[in-house]
This record gives structure tokens, C-alpha cells and sequence, in this order.
């Protein structure tokens, strides 16, 4: 039995700050002593952690791990959904790859009902066994007619949980009057037992003068019935996004990173810490026109390799690329590092409906992609072929398919299992498998150095980035602001 009644946060829509307001809270009650776990029983991102068991679940919720001072569980997100298509996504259950399900047969129809909630009431027994505290996230509306028969993670949720729910709003967008009073009208039309659920209402990312809120405050409570308990302070905060990319520019800027922005770019935030370098400007390009003259381009991570690569040739890169490979370095992660080589190989189709295709030849490897999937958390030894090997050793963690094939190029890290990475034998041109590569502080350096030097700058002299601190800072600043913006939830 819990120590404490559960929490969860819905929203009146998404991006509200419902990820984040977990965070704060995960914090905040860990602070105060209590074992917390956060919860989100499905969620949809191509941002994803390996845990230490090399299982998957969303970095959202890993964050939200973190916050709590937890080791991330496949407990705490049982199901997630990495989106393929507009229509097909990869299901996984508890950190191990399922099937591909249809968006309609998924979420509209009972299909796989029974197994979601399996799963979702297992993690609930785990959760509520190990720890005091359960404060679980929503996702997108609570209040969505046409999803109330079928739902897995609002709720639904709550209920299962026996959680008191708080329904988060964004004033940054305006209208936030119509929106949690609307909310609160189509939960009573849909289900009125759902409406015993909630205790209250948390405006979010609110700037200015408070008191000049206060009649729509009072005006929110006496028609809802239900109290405002918390108006929260618009914040910036050094954590991981959910689902978008949030650029940034620090300083000004002597180094220009570009990433090709991919239909489905995955676990963005590898880009999160290069940015964190002294006058490093970090853009994602989503055009040719976009493109300039940038010191360094990126292939990111994707879901769907050969049919980002498809759309990659289709507007024009695939040129541009071959073009500037002899003076530009040229960078893969994960499906990006797949493309620059000669052939991926799919006869049977198991990455995507495009089959076998060409690679950008940029680099002399083929790929296979073959039954299975690597998921695992791990150190990297440099080889004596790769260019940041000065570096030492990283550590990141994989998420891939497809079996790589050396020719010419060389191996740029070592690991237990094997090789992994590929070097141009004379081109500034590299990719691996390694996500959070860029998280290793040294390594980061090192690669900018390279850029600078490139460009006759002298090498940076500034404190490498201590990217745990800046994390902590985050979640203190976080849970300090709930302390003092929100009327107490016990």
C-alpha cells in the first residue's frame, strides 16, 4: 500500500507542461523524503532511453526519473509508441519491441485493449509495491470524446490508480478561462464519474502581475466548483524536450552546427549538449535554401532510415552533401550514420516499405537490416582511426537496427560486443550508432575544437560543461517554484 495518496497530471491539450510538472513535483516530494516514482502508462516519442537493463522507454520519463532521484523502470512507461509512418508506429511493452500496430486499429478499437492494460495494471502492481509515492502524467486532452472508450492513460489511469487528478492549462497560449472551464464541460457530458476525479486546476507559465489574474481565478472557481491551486511562473529550464527541438543560440556564435531536420528525426536531444559550448550555434534545416555554409553538418537518428533518405533525395540533399563532402565534416547518428553508407540492405522489407536502396556513398560501409533490434546502455573505447580519440573513452547507449559491413572504412569506437562507427579513411566524414555521444563533456570539446581550428579560432579554454549540474539546478529551480506558486496537494 502507498504511503501517499497518488497524483497524476492531465492537460486541457498538449504542450500544457504536464512532463515538466511532474518533474518538479517528482522533486519536490523526494525532497521531502518520500520514495517517488513517476508514471505515464503510454506514450508517443521518438525521444527514448535504454535503461540499465537495456530496455526502452521515453527520455521524457526518464527525466522524470531523475527528478525523483529513481533509477528509470520499464514500469514507469510500460507502453510506448515510436511512430513509423504517419499511420504505423512500433509498439513496445515493457522495454521490448512488440509489433507494428495501425494508428486507427490502435487507438479506436479494442483490438489491443486487453494487452495494454495488462501491462499498464502490472506496472501499477510494481509501482505501488517499491515505492511511497505514484505521481503519474496524461497525455495530449483529458477530455477527448471520441478516445474516453478506448483510453489507457488518462482517465482511465486515474481511476486504476485511485489518484487525485490536476487538470493543467497553458496561459502562454491565452484563452486559458474557456479552456479548463471547456474541459471540465466535455468530461461531464462524456463521463461524470471522471469529474469526481479531479481536485483541481494548475495554470501554467503565467507572466506578470498575478493579482491581474485574480478575477479570472475567482471566475474559473466559481463555476467549475473546483479549486485554481497553483499559478506557475513562466520558467526556462535546462531539461530534455519531450518530443520537439528547441534550438538555441549561445553568445555569439563563432561555430554553426547544421542538423538535417528528418520526417522522423529521433532522440533530438543528442543535439541538446553541443549547444551547451561557447558560441555554438546549433539549427536544424529542414531546406536546401536553408542549408548556407555551415562549419559542420548532422545526419540525425530516425525511425524510418530509408524513408527519411527517400525524402532526403527528394528535396535536393543527397547533391549538396556529395558536393561539400570533401571540405565539410559530415556527421551520422544512428539511421543518419546508416544513410552515409553505399547500400542498405531490407530484401524483406523489415525497416520499411521502400526495400534495398542506395546509401549517399559517403562512406564505404554497407548496411544489413536484419531480425531484432540492438538496445543497450555501454563504454566506448576510441579507435587509433578515429579523429576525436584524444577524447578517451565516451559512454551512450544504442538503438538500431542493421548489422554494419566494413570495406575501406575503418571502425571509430570498441566495445565489448564488437566495433561500432566508421571513419572516411581521408575525408572529414564519421558516423556511429552512439546516442548521447555528444553528452560525453570531453568529447563534445573536442569536436568543436576540430571546427575552430578548422576555421584558424584558437581552441576553447572555458570549464567543460557539467551537464548534471545544470540538470539538478533545473529540477531544484522547478520544485522550489511548486513550493511557493501551489497551495498544498497532500
Amino acid at each position: 500500500m502507498s504511503k501517499h495518496p497518488h497524483l497524476m497530471i492531465q492537460g486541457t491539450g498538449s504542450h500544457v507542461g504536464k512532463t515538466t510538472l511532474v518533474a518538479g513535483l517528482c522533486r519536490l516530494y523526494a525532497n521531502r523524503g518520500l520514495r517517488v516514482a513517476p508514471f505515464k502508462s503510454q506514450n508517443m516519442s521518438l525521444n527514448s532511453f535504454v535503461t540499465e537493463e537495456n530496455e526502452e522507454i521515453a527520455r521524457a520519463t526518464a527525466v522524470q526519473s531523475f527528478a525523483a532521484r529513481q533509477r528509470p523502470v520499464v514500469h514507469m512507461n510500460p507502453l510506448l509508441l515510436k511512430p513509423k509512418s504517419d499511420s504505423v508506429s512500433q509498439l513496445i511493452i515493457h522495454g521490448r519491441p512488440h509489433r507494428d500496430v495501425d494508428a486507427r486499429e490502435y487507438f479506436l478499437a479494442d483490438t489491443h485493449r486487453a494487452l495494454k492494460l495488462a501491462a499498464i495494471q502490472e506496472s501499477i502492481d510494481h509501482l505501488n509495491r517499491h515505492y511511497d509515492l505514484v505521481i503519474a502524467e496524461g497525455a495530449g486532452s483529458c477530455a477527448e470524446p471520441n478516445l474516453r472508450p478506448f483510453d489507457v492513460v488518462n482517465m482511465e489511469v486515474a481511476h486504476r490508480l485511485d489518484a487525485r487528478v490536476f487538470v493543467a492549462a497553458d496561459i502562454d497560449k491565452g484563452g486559458v478561462v474557456a479552456e479548463l472551464l471547456g474541459t471540465l464541460r466535455v468530461l461531464e457530458l462524456v463521463a461524470p464519474e471522471d469529474v469526481a476525479r479531479i481536485s483541481g486546476f494548475i495554470i501554467n507559465k503565467f507572466r506578470g502581475d498575478r493579482q491581474v489574474l485574480q478575477p479570472a481565478v475567482d471566475f474559473i472557481e466559481q463555476h467549475a466548483k473546483k479549486p485554481v491551486v497553483g499559478v506557475l511562473p513562466y520558467l526556462s529550464l535546462a531539461l530534455e524536450e519531450e518530443d520537439r527541438v528547441q534550438p538555441r543560440m549561445h553568445g555569439t556564435p563563432e561555430v554553426d552546427i547544421a542538423v538535417l531536420y528528418l520526417p522522423h528525426i529521433s532522440n533530438s536531444t543528442d543535439f541538446d549538449y553541443l549547444q551547451e559550448e561557447p558560441h555554438v550555434r546549433v539549427r536544424f534545416v529542414r531546406s536546401v535554401d536553408q542549408l548556407g555554409a555551415p562549419d559542420a553538418i548532422i545526419l540525425p537518428g530516425t525511425k524510418n532510415t530509408v524513408g527519411d533518405l527517400v525524402h532526403l533525395r527528394r528535396i535536393g540533399f543527397e547533391r549538396v552533401l556529395q558536393e561539400l563532402s570533401a571540405t565539410t565534416p559530415i556527421v551520422g547518428i544512428c539511421g543518419g550514420f546508416q544513410m552515409l553508407g553505399r547500400h542498405l540492405l531490407d530484401e524483406h522489407r523489415r525497416e520499411s516499405e521502400h526495400g534495398s536502396t542506395t546509401g549517399l556513398g559517403l562512406l564505404d560501409i554497407d548496411v544489413e537490416f536484419l531480425p531484432g533490434k540492438t538496445v543497450f546502455n555501454r563504454h566506448y573505447t576510441p579507435t587509433k582511426d578515429n579523429p576525436l580519440r584524444d577524447a578517451g573513452e565516451v559512454s551512450g547507449y544504442e538503438i538500431h537496427s542493421g548489422l554494419i559491413r566494413y570495406d575501406s572504412a575503418r571502425p571509430m569506437y570498441a566495445h565489448p560486443g564488437g566495433f561500432d562507427g566508421a571513419v572516411h579513411e581521408r575525408l572529414p566524414i564519421f558516423g556511429t550508432f552512439i546516442h548521447d555521444l555528444f553528452k560525453n563533456p570531453r568529447l563534445s570539446r573536442a569536436f568543436v575544437d576540430t571546427l575552430r581550428q578548422r576555421k584558424g579560432l584558437p581552441v576553447l579554454t572555458a570549464p567543460l560543461c557539467n551537464h548534471d549540474t545544470r540538470r539538478e539546478d533545473s529540477y531544484n529551480r522547478l520544485a522550489a517554484a511548486l513550493a511557493e506558486h501551489m497551495t498544498s496537494i497532500d
